[in-house]
């Protein structure tokens, strides 16, 4: 009787979740003849326009190798297609997963972020600083592609970090552009980590007058 219950209430489920809203079980199972359900991602970072494979863990095994349903509050911020969720707008969202028989459910928390956009910055700030640097993420070397660093003064993105190559020497130069000479607030460097879907953030450098850190020679150290 109760197996009954818990598919009329995933048939409810189904149906109420097409209109973009999702309701979980009165009866709320986390476990099936011993078996786990986890969602793989507890609190992702997904920048817009991105996409993020969404995959579950059962534990020990997937009883009934069936497909797992995905839900999210509404289409706005996101949507899913093919097990993929494509970031839209930024915003918060929770996601829920739901196995094929209704019987399991894991929740998690996922951030949209703005696109890193740094058009016309030049433009908009007379003064700017450069930092001649070393990159690495969790001690390995930076990949641009996969990693993009942006570069915050007082929240809104002032830079990107973009790769060089003098004299045979590899690095990163970030040229990060303020309204003020001085007094701008610290610079907050970031890490997108596209591999992970995570946002790594270094500690906080100053904005000075006429800056540069770093050179060629001595290339200024920021490990995410």
């Amino acid at each position: 009787m109760k197996n009954l219950i818990h598919a009329i209430a995933f048939i409810l489920l189904l149906s109420l979740a097409a209109c973009g809203d999702f309701y979980l079980l009165d009866d709320e199972p986390d476990s099936w003849d011993g078996v786990a359900m986890r969602v793989l991602c507890d609190s992702n970072y997904v920048m817009e326009g991105d996409s993020m494979p969404l995959r579950v863990d059962f534990t020990p095994i997937n009883p009934d190798s069936g497909a797992v349903y995905w839900f999210i509050p509404d289409t706005i911020t996101a949507k899913i297609r093919h097990n993929t969720l494509i970031a839209k707008n930024a915003g918060e969202l929770e996601l829920v997963a739901v196995s094929n028989n209704g019987r399991l459910q894991d929740t998690a928390r996922i951030t949209v972020f703005e696109h890193w956009n740094t058009d016309r910055l030049e433009f908009s700030n007379p003064y700017d600083m450069v930092i001649y640097a070393n990159i690495t993420v969790g001690g390995k070397e930076w990949n641009p592609e996969l990693q993009p660093v942006a570069a915050f003064v007082n929240g809104r993105v002032a830079g990107i970090a973009e790769t060089r190559e003098d004299y045979g020497i590899r690095y990163a130069r970030i040229r990060i552009w303020s309204d003020a000479s001085q007094y701008a607030g610290l610079i907050i460097l970031r890490c997108y980590d596209r591999t992970r879907y995570r946002l790594y953030s270094f500690p906080g450098i100053d904005f000075r007058d006429n800056p540069t850190l770093g050179t060629l020679s001595r290339l200024y150290p920021i490990n995410f």
